[in-house]
């Protein structure tokens, strides 16, 4: 057999896995913001599981569930991390470590401070894995939303002195790009 292959649509398949992660952001009456994340990890057979015996189709090996809660800045304001479901008894005993986030920033970095200190043995890999997402998320609640609220009182939101926290963070917020000439030209290189 070839390693190499090319997809087609003609090869018959059977789904053995299935992860759906789902993120929510809100705007809370105190000003602050949260970020809710869920992982459900399901398999398409039963299997037998040391802990938890018989585990049923499509029911979740793993499910996990996440809120932080955010100031504008991207501050970790609280923490919470919850198991549900998980292929050991143990592993709900690693969310007593997740609330050593708190005070973190979510900028350049984040997956580096986050592993450092709940990652590995200090934590669960799914949950430490889902809050590059809820980071994501995070950005994608609370910066459109203070746009809004600065377009709503004639100001501009890219004004600010301060050194960016995208700026550097993906394609398009490369120090030399078009959007970032146009969003935060203090802060363009040619």
């Amino acid at each position: 057999m070839e390693r190499t292959r090319k997809m087609t649509k003609d090869v018959k398949r059977k789904l053995l896995h299935n992860r759906n992660i789902n993120l929510k952001g809100y705007i809370r009456d105190d000003e602050l913001f949260e970020v809710e994340a869920e992982l459900i990890d399901t398999k398409n057979y039963d299997f037998y599981n040391h802990d938890r015996g018989v585990i049923k189709t499509n029911e979740p090996i793993h499910q996990m569930k996440i809120r932080l809660v955010l100031d504008d800045n991207l501050y970790v304001i609280d923490a919470e991390a919850k198991t549900k479901n998980s292929p050991y008894y143990i592993c709900k005993n690693a969310n007593s470590n997740f609330r050593k986030i708190i005070g973190l920033q979510i900028k350049s970095g984040w997956k580096r401070q986050i592993t450092k200190l709940i990652g590995g043995i200090n934590g669960c890999t799914h949950i430490t894995e889902l809050l590059s997402s809820v980071a994501t998320a995070a950005f994608q609640t609370i910066y459109p939303y203070k746009s809004k609220q600065k377009k709503e009182n004639k100001t501009t939101l890219y004004q600010n002195q301060e050194k960016p926290l995208l700026l550097g963070t993906c394609h398009a917020f490369n120090p030399k790009s078009k959007v970032v000439k146009r969003l935060w030209p203090k802060w363009h290189e040619n």
